[in-house]
């Protein structure tokens, strides 16, 4: 089965998405396919968090997709099942079943993905105008953007030997200087054309997001299809820090939950906190980030910022939500 991806308390808490709110019940029981038997008429769940459940079915147990019926045989391995009711005096037995298809669920993540990386930008700094509070700065690609550094902002900066997002160490923005490479977070949408930041992390740190095309744990080689650019790249990765966004029963928060190697196929989506050697063009994983969920990997719970995912890796120090 599956399913793998916040700042600290900092002016990021108050820039968040706003999704509508959703009429489909709760689950009681939610998990991927891992296994069924048909004679005992059983489904065998993995839930985010890795725990292994069995709910049992019969003739009066409704499977739907949200709009047309499923035929329990028609059921596949690593599809989601929310169970949404159970029958009266049981709690075994689903009396209502919400399907999710595999394959729903990678273009939903693809899609989440690319909205949440909109956000971002990565470049070396050209100029720094402290004065006018702006940070020139040119992208890989050779673009010019503008960063506007005029409202309140979350600056890290990772060390050159930190090996993990929590090693990070606050700073300042006026501190840059021609030639840092820095990643940035923030809106595009200004009427000055600029991007306004709000959380900018100096030192090679950026984020990959893409399909895996390939992993080789004895090299730690990890190859990406990049979904911004539909190239391949290569990722130096060495497949330990790898987690599940999921949620706590019963609650709305976002959490990370370990997940291994053997959790990931070819074609998962995924977001790759790295950091690039500018120089070298070197790019080393420290954490991969995955989701197998309705709800996408990135999307945060309501009021929450967009941005949750530095919080929930515990960047520069902060509690965290991964093991």
């Amino acid at each position: 089965m599956r399913v793998v991806f916040t700042v600290v308390t900092l002016p990021l808490a108050s820039y968040a998405w706003q999704p509508g709110a959703s009429s489909t019940p709760p689950c009681l029981a939610a998990g991927q396919i891992s296994g069924w038997d048909v004679l005992e008429r059983s489904l065998s769940l993995k839930s985010d968090s890795g725990h292994y459940s069995d709910v049992s079915y019969d003739d009066s147990t409704v499977f739907t997709d949200g709009e047309t019926t499923v035929s329990p045989v028609d059921l596949n391995v690593d599809d989601r099942l929310c169970i949404q009711a159970f029958l009266d005096h049981s709690e075994s037995v689903a009396s209502r079943v919400l399907v999710t298809r595999r394959s729903e669920i990678d273009v939903r993540d693809r899609h989440d993905l690319l909205e949440w990386e909109r956000d971002s930008v990565f470049g070396t700094v050209k100029l720094v105008d402290i004065n006018n509070r702006r940070i020139a700065l040119q992208t890989p690609a050779g673009s010019q953007v503008v960063i506007d550094a005029g409202g309140p902002i979350a600056f890290w900066t990772l060390p050159a030997q930190a090996i993990d997002p929590a090693d990070a160490v606050p700073g300042h923005w006026q501190e840059l200087k021609a030639g840092d490479e820095i990643y940035v977070r923030g809106d595009g949408a200004s009427t000055t054309g600029a991007i306004r930041a709000r959380l900018i992390v100096s030192g090679g740190f950026r984020s990959f997001i893409g399909a895996i095309e390939s992993m080789d744990p004895l090299t730690e080689m990890l190859r990406l299809r990049d979904s911004r650019s539909g190239r391949s790249r290569s990722v130096h990765f060495d497949f330990t820090q790898i987690y599940i966004v999921g949620k706590a029963s019963g609650l709305e928060d976002r959490r990370l939950y370990s997940a291994t190697v053997g959790d990931l196929k070819e074609g998962d989506s995924v977001l790759v906190l790295a950091r690039q050697d500018g120089e070298a063009g070197r790019v080393d994983g420290l954490l991969l980030i995955t989701g197998f969920s309705r709800d996408g990997i990135m999307r945060p719970a309501p009021g929450e910022s967009s941005d949750w995912i530095f919080k929930a890796v515990g960047f520069g120090g902060q509690p965290s939500t991964r093991p």
